[in-house]
């Protein structure tokens, strides 16, 4: 049953990095038609018509292009280059300002060809593929432009020598049993050129003028950072702001890892992050960096269309710097049915229906392994780390409320039986002024707050319940309290939000833009001595989006990543 290719698509939009697959129909015959997927391809099947896949580079030639738009002429080139004898095709931009906006990245050829030595450089009058196009197996000619074989099978992922280039696939319908075993005409479908993959956010660590009492010796760096899991970056969701390149896991994998290890944080709080995806690639490739893991999946898989999927916290420690004494993992699902056996029997259906939420945290007890020698301490130093992600609906105060007393009371257990520091860091899904924020940082919560009023099953009354003993409070609110410091403090305090002293926004969706996370410290041991540069709106535009929101192609979640810095109190 012989196979004929009825329809080839294939992105428009090839970015380095990011893997391609065309869409495709088949007949089978005369009458059936299926998805490419179902046909077997070439090599992997002993099936007689299968589908013979090939990838092509197309070879530039005339003007040169700009590396980083290569849908745009050139007409600027780096010196600096030429002089260190740099990939020509990488040295070419298409104005000053794009040259200006990304020197960071364009500084790196110059120190990796340095690291590199006087080897053998790519370059010529073909912008760089002379040398390839010799050696390559195979070539072909079709519209006056020629094209370079780099890849078989059903997709491809274009590597950084691709940029600047167009890639084609080509697709064979073939008998395996037949000679001449090619049965029909050959499909093909392109790109646009390739883009490189762009520059993560690039954000420095802003000093805190600390109080006295702190100990130099001690300091350690702690990250929250809600990653927006595969399962929830939707088109629907976010296609409003972000390319659906740009939402792609294999995409925003490389670029969320490239930004975790530009903070070198000490300390990892990560939100949102998918089991598999934690299995299969942020353990693995962290663990490269020197980080150990530990990880509480949420206990309720979603069906996301293919599949089941399930995300959680996963929280990392330098192994160099740390050793994990204990964990501990809260399930708030198993606090609520405990809390519903004192419910009526006639509201405990109601109740666990508004109670099962499936949010999770993960709580750490670390040792320190190189001790900050406080005074009068005992060389061993712990410190207690809880990572959460409270429920997002909006309509749910009381429960979000309930989650987090509850985080705090079993926090107070820990205290009770080992006098440590703490840091309480996540996505509470509660903006600044909240009951649930209120709680952590002023230890109560005010009998007439609004939100007390929607508790439709009394989990939140008396008031008076609602406090608990642990002096914690924003490391971003330390910013605020400053009174020295120079242009990067006073630019990271206009970026804050005068009446709660929190970062203005940590996230931007579709129809919000405000601060649901927090790192959070106990002031009676521990100091901030520095944070995180927060961004405005101006910085998180898309390159070639006017309009402002998360993710985009530099930012590869809908949260942007919070970071403080820490040093021990002496007592």
């Amino acid at each position: 049953m012989a196979l004929t290719i009825v329809q080839i698509k294939l992105s428009a939009e090839a970015i380095c990095g990011v893997t391609l697959e065309p869409y495709l129909q088949v007949r089978k015959g005369t009458s059936t038609t299926v998805s490419g997927e179902d046909v077997p391809e070439e090599g992997v099947s002993d099936s007689r018509y299968v589908l013979r896949y090939r990838w092509y580079r197309s070879v530039h030639r005339g003007g040169q292009i700009c590396w980083i738009h290569p849908d745009r002429e050139a007409t600027v080139q780096c010196i600096l280059c030429l002089r260190s004898r740099a990939e020509i095709r990488k040295s070419f931009h298409c104005t000053p300002e794009c040259l200006q906006q990304h020197w960071p990245q364009h500084r790196q050829l110059h120190e990796q060809r340095r690291l590199k030595g006087s080897g053998h450089i790519l370059a010529g009058p073909e912008n760089g593929y002379v040398t390839e196009l010799s050696r390559s197996s195979q070539t072909v000619t079709a519209g006056g432009e020629t094209w370079i074989e780099v890849g078989k099978g059903r997709s491809y992922t274009p590597s950084p020598e691709d940029v600047g280039s167009s890639i084609k696939c080509e697709i064979v319908p073939v008998d395996s049993s037949s000679h001449f075993n090619e049965t029909g005409a050959a499909s093909s479908a392109s790109t646009g050129r390739v883009r490189p993959v762009p520059l993560c956010p690039q954000r420095a660590l802003v000093p805190v003028p600390p109080p006295r009492g702190g100990n130099p010796a001690g300091k350690f760096t702690a990250l929250t950072y809600n990653l927006l899991a595969d399962l929830y970056a939707s088109v629907d969701a976010h296609g409003h702001c972000c390319q659906q390149w740009a939402l792609s896991w294999q995409y925003r994998k490389q670029n969320l890892l490239k930004e975790l290890l530009t903070y070198k944080a000490d300390i990892l709080c990560l939100q949102e992050v998918q089991s598999n995806h934690f299995d299969n690639f942020l353990a693995p490739e962290l663990q490269k960096a020197g980080y150990t893991a530990i990880y509480k999946r949420k206990t309720t898989e979603l069906y996301t269309g293919s599949s089941y999927a399930i995300d959680g916290c996963a929280t990392f420690f330098k192994r160099d710097k740390f050793a994990l004494v204990k964990k501990y993992e809260v399930e708030f699902n198993k606090a609520a049915l405990s809390l519903s056996d004192s419910i009526p029997a006639d509201q405990k259906k109601a109740a666990l229906n508004r109670l099962l939420k499936d949010n999770v945290a993960l709580i750490a007890v670390l040792e320190a392994l190189d001790p900050p020698q406080l005074e009068g301490a005992n060389r061993r130093q712990l410190i207690c780390i809880a990572n959460t992600h409270i429920h997002a609906n909006p309509e749910l105060n009381d429960v979000k409320l309930w989650q987090v007393h509850t985080l705090l009371k079993g926090l107070e257990k820990i205290a009770a039986s080992a006098d440590i520091p703490m840091l309480v860091a996540g996505d509470f899904n509660s903006v600044p002024g909240s009951a649930a924020h209120s709680l952590l940082v002023n230890r109560i919560v005010e009998n007439n707050h609004p939100e007390l009023q929607n508790d439709p099953l009394g989990i939140l009354r008396p008031a008076s319940k609602l406090q608990h003993n642990l002096h914690l409070a924003s490391a971003y609110a330390a910013v605020h309290e400053a009174r020295d410091g120079g242009p990067a403090l006073q630019k990271q305090k206009r970026r804050m939000d005068p009446k709660y002293h929190e970062p203005k926004f940590t996230n931007m969706g579709q129809g919000f833009q405000g601060t649901l996370d927090y790192v959070l410290y106990t002031t009676n041991s521990l100091v901030p001595t520095a944070t995180l540069e927060l961004p405005d709106e101006s910085d998180i535009k898309d390159t070639r989006n006017s309009k402002a929101g998360l993710p985009n192609e530099t930012w590869s979640s809908d949260h942007i990543a919070l970071l403080a810095e820490f040093q021990y109190k002496q007592t």
